[in-house]
């Protein structure tokens, strides 16, 4: 809500049977409710919720915490798998790896962080292309 980027938390997906941590909301060009903190990162990490939205069917940000990684901090198979189900039905997903996280060391970096994730989004035709689809 800092940055200005209207979501749901914990938002159920009823045709996956899965909840995800944050769901992106579709940006409008109406005002939002709110000072914006951080006015650059936020305009920077709106304009890369735009592209996604534009580009993917959804936007999902999942907040992995320790029990989603093995001791090496390499992705369980069940997170793997929740991943590739939510690209099947057109979701980007956005990872943000707890250790990633806990390293930041205040909310102007966690902002610049995530602005960074959303922007990197790689293009759907290549995650589509990578699946067979």
């Amino acid at each position: 809500t800092r940055m200005g980027i209207a979501h749901v938390n914990e938002l159920c997906l009823p045709k996956l049977g899965y909840h995800v941590d944050i769901a992106i909301l579709p940006i409008t060009d109406t005002a939002e409710a709110g000072a914006l903190l951080y006015d650059k990162v936020a305009a920077r990490a709106k304009e890369a919720v735009r592209a996604a939205m534009v580009t993917y069917g959804g936007l999902v940000i999942e907040v992995d915490g320790p029990s989603h990684y093995d001791a090496a901090r390499r992705l369980l198979p069940a997170t793997e798998l929740i991943r590739r189900h939510l690209a099947l039905v057109g979701c980007a997903v956005v990872a943000v790896p707890y250790w990633k996280w806990d390293a930041l060391n205040d909310n102007a970096e966690k902002a610049a962080y995530l602005a960074e994730l959303l922007s990197s989004l790689p293009p759907r035709a290549s995650s589509r292309a990578s699946q067979g689809g």
